[in-house]
């Protein structure tokens, strides 16, 4: 469906023995602290967020998403500020590259973000009435979910809707959207998308579900409440995606991803790990003990989820610590760079890929 007027353009021992022996050890321990067995007993898909001016520019890149990968997420161009420049025109150019290589190497896809406050044009910061916010709203999904209605299977519909430490009445994030739509923007958001691809997956994606930090519990509670009240109102919704940016020196809340699990059964809902890497800036920097650590953290994680649900993917937020969000948004104190990815930046695999690995086979 495309607004009239609208143009589209366009068509990622030796002291090799002992780290193997530390990571083995770590992973047992954090196993046997959650209280659960690994019960990944079938396998699950294991997927990336592609950046595509990497994609672009770099073959190690590429050749890493189609041996890794068996879903590809385009990390920022399904997003509104590379997809709307300006107001009528819709350039594709990028998200349109990965899409097709994804379709060419037999990948998944999931389709990252229709609805989110951030990374929007100007021009959509400067809305000012309900009509021109829900107008722009509709076309918009109505454009890009039609546009990959037969390839892109699974959109995260709405990403980060909750406000950060949510409050009694005031559990939606402040933005444009919120301010001229108010809780409407969400339903409005999911009855247009399920319109459009009836046959489509849709995800509510949010993070900060995982951890023992202040306001998780009100955040999972939030996400529930979301949930549930488009369910009830027959509005379709999927399932939730956990985007598990770990922070490395916090532990997992266990029981809270356990109790996390049972209600999104309760809701018939399904469960995504969606952008899973490590923020390590306070680990001391040696990098073996770190990606230990990590890897450690992340079987931790993933035993907690498994153990009550099964994903139906496992997606990190990037393949290679050559390129990440990690280093600018989390820079450490020292000279290291961060390792949050399962390839080092010389695309050589990390601890944290034999984990990933051992879901993706269904042996963990």
């Amino acid at each position: 469906m495309q607004q009239s007027g609208t143009v589209l353009t366009g068509a990622m021992p030796t002291r090799r023995e002992l780290l193997r022996g530390a990571l083995a050890c770590a992973v047992s321990a954090a196993t046997a602290a959650s209280g659960t067995a690994l019960a990944g007993e079938r396998p699950i898909p294991l997927g990336s967020a592609a950046e595509v001016g990497a994609f672009r520019t770099d073959p190690r890149y590429r050749d890493a998403l189609r041996r890794h990968c068996d879903v590809i997420v385009p990390m920022n161009d399904l997003k509104w500020q590379a997809l709307r420049h300006d107001r009528a025109r819709f350039d594709f150019s990028g998200a349109d590259q990965i899409v097709a290589f994804a379709r060419e190497h037999g990948k998944a896809l999931r389709g990252h973000a229709l609805l989110w406050g951030e990374a929007l044009p100007p021009w959509a910061k400067e809305m000012t009435t309900r009509a021109e916010a829900e107008r722009e709203l509709v076309g918009h999904i109505e454009v890009v979910v039609d546009r990959y209605k037969d390839r892109i299977a699974t959109w995260d519909v709405v990403n980060e809707v909750i406000a950060y430490d949510p409050q009694p009445g005031a559990p939606y994030r402040d933005t444009i959207w919120q301010r001229l739509l108010g809780p409407e923007h969400v339903e409005i958001a999911y009855r247009t998308a399920a319109r459009v691809d009836p046959a489509a997956r849709l995800v509510l994606n949010d993070f900060h579900f995982e951890q023992q930090i202040p306001g998780a519990a009100a955040r999972r509670k939030v996400a529930l409440d979301i949930c549930r009240r488009l369910k009830d109102k027959g509005i379709p919704i999927h399932g939730i995606g956990m985007q598990a940016h770990l922070y490395a020196d916090k532990d997992v809340d266990v029981d809270g991803v356990h109790g996390f699990m049972r209600d999104l059964d309760a809701l018939g809902l399904d469960v995504e790990i969606t952008e899973l890497d490590l923020i390590d800036w306070k680990l001391p920097a040696d990098a073996a003990g770190r990606d230990a650590t990590g890897a450690a953290l992340v079987s931790r994680f993933l035993a907690a989820v498994v153990a009550a649900k099964q994903p139906k993917a496992i997606v990190t937020w990037g393949l290679t610590d050559r390129y990440s969000w990690v280093h600018d948004t989390f820079p450490r104190q020292d000279r290291a760079r961060a390792r949050p990815l399962p390839l080092d930046a010389d695309y050589r695999p990390k601890p944290m890929l034999a984990v990933l690995e051992r879901y993706r086979r269904g042996t963990a």
